[in-house]
């Protein structure tokens, strides 16, 4: 999906974020524990203004996170989103900048993960105060992308990715888009902090001779499934339920 696609993205979800707070900001937030509407608001707005700050400044390291405002959180919230779609709008996506993904250290990054965080967030507000209402299957399918092959399967190069017979394929049936899974382990000591890392994984790879488990469903309802704002039971799996488990657990211990 190109910038100006994300960018649209980001004010429609955004404003449909703040149109849900301003209808009960005391709500509890299903799917993020010990959150009320107001907790949300507030993080989601600290990630914009420090996004912005790495842009409009072409950061190369990650600042502080901003401080919440005292008062007035919605008014604060909008103006935050505005000023993030003015600098991204006025941004070139190919100039280098602060990610925390090694594959991409480019503006460009920031559009794609500012929709999807934003995404996430409206859909969060919203299953606190009602319906969820409709997500574009292109941006779903994106979002599921973003998952398999960067947030979770993207593993650094200073730990190795032993592979196992376990397989799956993950199967959109509103967009065009399909993922091969194969499960392992990933191990290695970080260099930053030395600490050891075992940890159960997956990678994507091109082609499988035959999965053993295959997930298929509407793009928005896998992408909220391995975000965890859904149920499974609105997929179809056939194979290894374990399978599919074993892959939404794998998301949760990464993506928190």
């Amino acid at each position: 999906m190109n910038p100006s696609v994300f960018l649209a993205h980001i004010e429609s979800d955004g404003r449909l974020l703040a149109d849900r707070a301003t209808l009960n900001t005391a709500a509890d937030v299903p799917c993020c524990p010990g959150w009320s509407v107001a907790d949300l608001v507030e993080h989601t707005g600290v990630i914009h203004r420090q996004k912005t700050l790495i842009i409009d400044n072409l950061l190369l390291e990650n600042p502080p996170l901003p401080e919440p405002p005292v008062a007035d959180l919605l008014g604060w919230y909008e103006h935050g989103l505005a000023c993030l779609l003015a600098v991204l709008r006025a941004a070139d996506p190919e100039r280098e900048v602060f990610t925390w993904f090694a594959g991409d250290k480019t503006v460009r990054f920031w559009f794609r993960r500012m929709a999807h965080e934003t995404l996430i967030h409206r859909v969060d507000a919203e299953q606190a105060t009602g319906d969820v209402s409709p997500i574009d299957p292109d941006l779903a399918a994106d979002g599921i992308d973003e998952v398999l092959t960067m947030y979770v399967g993207g593993y650094p190069d200073w730990g190795t990715f032993a592979p196992a017979e376990n397989t799956a394929q993950i199967v959109c049936t509103d967009t065009p888009d399909s993922w091969n899974i194969r499960f392992g382990r990933f191990a290695g000591s970080s260099p930053k902090t030395g600490r050891h890392h075992d940890l159960d994984a997956f990678i994507t790879t091109d082609s499988l001779p035959e999965a053993g488990t295959v997930v298929r469903g509407r793009a928005a309802d896998i992408d909220l499934w391995l975000w965890g704002r859904g149920n499974i039971d609105r997929l179809q799996v056939s194979g290894d339920a374990g399978a599919a488990d074993r892959l939404r657990a794998i998301c949760a211990d990464t993506m928190g």
